[in-house]
């Protein structure tokens, strides 16, 4: 089995994205990677929550020490950067 992490899975679009890979690809096991801070929305994956392939991690992409943990764990095939701050007034 393939891992691949996706960082921002309970945002908008990454919440879709693992929706779909779930669906698409049941040969890859999923760790979801997120800070959940004003734009995440843990319930939106909830019907795919309980999966064998599905992981969710509550972690902040700016500890290092914490990702070193994730990868070591986890040793993902691929990573999806999917986080990000969408408002304008916090990106300036």
């Amino acid at each position: 089995m393939k891992t691949i992490m996706v960082t921002g899975g309970c945002g908008f679009i990454g919440s879709n994205f693992i929706r779909f890979i779930h669906g698409q690809c049941p040969e890859w096991n999923i760790v979801n990677v997120d800070a959940l801070t004003y734009a995440a929305n843990p319930y939106s994956l909830s019907d795919i929550q309980k999966s064998e392939r599905y992981t969710f991690e509550h972690a902040d992409l700016s500890d290092r020490e914490q990702l070193n943990t994730l990868f070591t764990r986890y040793r993902p095939d691929r990573i999806f950067h999917l986080a990000a701050e969408s408002h304008v007034d916090r990106s300036i």
